[in-house]
């Protein structure tokens, strides 16, 4: 499985662990400086930048702009099954960016996501867990309910609770009405497409 892992600087060590790559870090990544190409070609996608609610950006440290909505776009991500430990995926265009790409797959969180720096924990255990069962041939609901399971087994805390918000969205089968659909429970026992 070809990984491509991007992260802010800070988050470099415990990124490296959970994507088991080593990322591209912002900085030195910025907008300005996009390389062409750098987002296509991967199975796995992992991204921990800093999300903002509505904002078409996604940070690096010191909020350095490391990606907006049209990078992604411009990006050959088909097929791909894409991790983001960002906050405010759902509340941001970088959602429907990624599946406007191509991605088949989106896993991620609303809000605030909590998680360590330099220690694989919260969000980014979900990602490891993730990508331990896409690279034992898992499908991706099976991957994302295997380590869902392993998430709930975790000490109660923040990091815990955040994660288990985290969802799958796919890009939606039908031409117009909206691009996307979380595939998983909404958590308040409505449904919105469950995974059987």
């Amino acid at each position: 499985m070809k990984v491509l892992a991007v992260c802010a600087k800070s988050f470099e060590r415990s990124v490296r662990k959970a994507a088991g790559v080593k990322p591209v870090t912002s900085p030195p990544l910025t907008l300005a400086e996009f390389p062409k190409g750098l987002l296509d070609g991967y199975d796995f996608y992992y991204f921990k930048l800093h999300g903002l609610a509505d904002q078409p950006f996604w940070y690096g440290d010191d909020f350095i702009t490391a990606m907006a909505t049209d990078t992604i776009v411009d990006a050959r991500m088909s097929g791909a099954v894409v991790f983001v430990a960002n906050c405010y995926l759902p509340e941001s265009p970088m959602l429907w960016a990624l599946l406007r790409a191509g991605a088949r797959a989106v896993i991620g969180g609303p809000g605030e996501n909590y998680a360590r720096p330099n220690r694989v924990d919260g969000a980014d255990l979900l990602g490891l867990w993730l990508r331990a069962g896409l690279l034992l041939g898992l499908s991706v609901e099976k991957a994302y309910r295997a380590a869902m399971l392993r998430v709930k087994a975790m000490k109660p805390g923040r990091a815990k609770s955040d994660t288990l918000a985290f969802r799958v969205w796919r890009p939606d089968p039908l031409p117009n009405p909206p691009l996307f659909h979380a595939l998983c429970e909404t958590g308040e026992g409505g449904r919105a497409g469950n995974i059987h």
